[in-house]
């Protein structure tokens, strides 16, 4: 695929909240459901069983100020990016994108999207007929969206192709390329596909949903069973299978893996020779589940990416996981932090090393990965990381104030490093910070000063404290006895690797300094942002966490009260 495919294929994507081609205006909605377009052995799929209330999708929108002035600004920037580029593909999706941004700076209500076609709390669906993507979402209104659309075009100059199929019109938005990226309006939704050049009228049948799958989603209940396994809510769920993907690439059984094969003149990866070892890594790394555990727009979301492994890997991954004082908490504007014991890194690094050497991959495409183990072993043996290992096991920084002191910013907060033996880590902590080593620290004692030269003047006071299974040094806390008290924070940290935290509160701290601190980035936009996150948000996470079923990454917000 060349480069304006992908750039046509990227503009279409990022685009399809307004974009689709012109239908056949006057078509009842269709019956069908949105799962049973999808077949059932698709190799990836995301789609929504069940939508949130419109009304309630429109106020967090008009809460978070997308169809406000602060848009204008936004689009003028985009302006001058256009103005500067010489790249006539940049220009187009630039243009595009402006003129989005102006069909959407007379909306004032719900009905003013209803007017422009639009549903904003869509049932929709990504999915693959074998390799080939399609994407769909429903509508308030086809004809209006028809509208809606002739307008952008034809503000942002852009004259895409129309082609019909069946009696069905579709147009193609990339003029060049082997493949080309067709939109269209069926049944009352919007429909996005990447198709070959001059697909057959058979294969535009299957993408338009004219021809469905003789076993769907729908049937097989497979969306239903991943949300029951991973506790995921039905607005929105998906899945890529590892072992479907592969065997689409090495031997393609839907039609649309092969027209989009043959489009762009490439044979099927010849993996005859790799199946056995395939198989090996299919097993141990089945997918990718990905799903909402919350939603609500008024209160709390949660969004979830699950790499599943098998349960050794599982296992292995719980090992890495240390008690950090604070790791997971809730406290301050912000935190951040990572709990990882490196002596059982290093270990399960070599497992792996040797079960590769034992059991190395045989075919020629998996060659590289028989050494990355040894590679990653060998990483972790050097002289600073066998020094690091044992003594270092996590570490967490919580941020409680941020403020400007004479034009510049400052900080108090709690800097803790977790240790299997804090009294080694102590000495490491004074080759950076020698009058650590000399405050005379022990497991449990009171927190003491530290004064040091290496410290700015205008630093508050700083105190530190050690426990049997840390070190902590806290900077202007009202209490020395505060850097105990976070020694003492709870260690349950819910199979926790890694974990971040923002408050509100943080953004509205980053709009004071903005204020006062000299900094041409900061414009009277940014700092309106900021107050505008700290208005919305009371705080945001983010986690990566061993989960019974592999490794998760996840992502969750808090909106606060109107």
């Amino acid at each position: 695929m060349n480069r304006k495919t992908y750039l046509a294929a990227s503009i279409a994507l990022i685009s399809a909240g307004l974009l689709s081609g012109c239908g056949n205006d006057g078509e009842a909605p269709s019956s069908v459901s949105m799962l049973d377009y999808i077949p059932a052995d698709s190799p990836y799929f995301v789609a929504a069983r069940e939508t949130l209330p419109e009304q309630d999708v429109f106020d967090f929108y008009q809460r978070s100020m997308i169809f406000d002035g602060a848009l204008d600004e936004e689009l003028d920037k985009m302006r001058e990016m256009r103005q500067a580029s010489d790249a006539d593909e940049e220009r187009a999706f630039l243009s595009l994108i402006i003129a989005m941004g102006e069909e959407l700076q007379g909306v004032e209500t719900l009905d003013d999207l209803h007017e422009r076609g639009l549903n904003l709390s869509p049932k929709a669906a990504l999915y693959g007929l074998g390799m080939l993507p399609v994407l769909r979402f429903e509508l308030e209104d086809g004809a209006a969206f028809r509208e809606t659309l002739e307008r952008v075009l034809t503000r942002a100059e852009l004259q895409p192709q129309m082609a019909t199929t069946d009696g069905l019109d579709y147009w193609v938005l990339n003029p060049q390329g082997d493949l080309a990226v067709i939109m269209s309006i069926v049944d009352e939704q919007a429909l996005l596909a990447l198709v070959p050049r001059e697909p057959s009228d058979e294969l535009l049948a299957m993408v338009m949903g004219k021809t469905l799958p003789e076993d769907s989603l729908e049937d097989s209940g497979e969306l239903v069973e991943i949300e029951s396994r991973h506790g995921f809510t039905p607005y929105g769920t998906g899945q890529i299978h590892t072992a479907r993907v592969l065997d689409e690439l090495g031997s393609p059984t839907h039609a649309g893996t092969r027209a989009l094969i043959a489009a762009i003149d490439e044979e099927p990866l010849d993996l005859s020779s790799c199946q056995a070892d395939i198989d090996r890594i299919t097993t141990r790394l089945p997918g990718v589940a990905m799903g909402t555990r919350a939603y609500d727009l008024s209160g709390r979301s949660e969004f979830s990416f699950i790499i599943e492994t098998d349960d050794e890997i599982v296992g292995n991954l719980r090992q890495l996981v240390t008690p950090v004082p604070g790791l997971g908490e809730q406290s301050g504007l912000a935190s951040l932090g990572l709990g990882l014991s490196l002596p059982a890194l290093l270990e399960t690094v070599q497992l792996y090393s040797r079960q590769l050497r034992e059991n190395p991959f045989g075919c020629d495409e998996l060659q590289a990965l028989n050494h990355s183990w040894d590679d990653a072993s060998a990483l972790l043996s050097n002289p600073m990381a066998m020094m690091i290992a044992p003594s270092f096991s996590g570490i967490n920084v919580r941020l409680d104030s941020l403020y400007a002191e004479r034009g510049m910013p400052a900080v108090t907060g709690l800097l803790t490093l977790a240790s299997p033996n804090p009294m080694t880590l102590l000495q490491t902590a004074s080759a950076f910070l020698p009058e650590l080593g000399e405050l005379g620290l022990v497991p449990g004692g009171e927190a003491k000063r530290v004064k040091s030269y290496l410290l700015p003047p205008e630093t508050p006071d700083v105190y530190a404290a050690m426990s049997e299974s840390a070190l902590a040094v806290g900077v202007g806390l009202e209490n020395p006895s505060h850097v105990k008290e976070g020694l003492q924070a709870g260690e349950s940290n819910q199979d926790l690797l890694a974990y971040a935290y923002l408050s509100g509160d943080l953004y509205h701290a980053l709009a004071d300094i903005a204020t006062v601190v000299p900094d041409e980035q900061f414009s009277a936009t940014d700092i309106e942002t900021f107050r505008r996150y700290g208005d919305l948000y009371e705080l945001m996470e983010y986690w990566l966490k061993v989960d019974d079923a592999g490794l998760e990454i996840g992502f969750s917000l808090e909106v606060t009260d109107e």
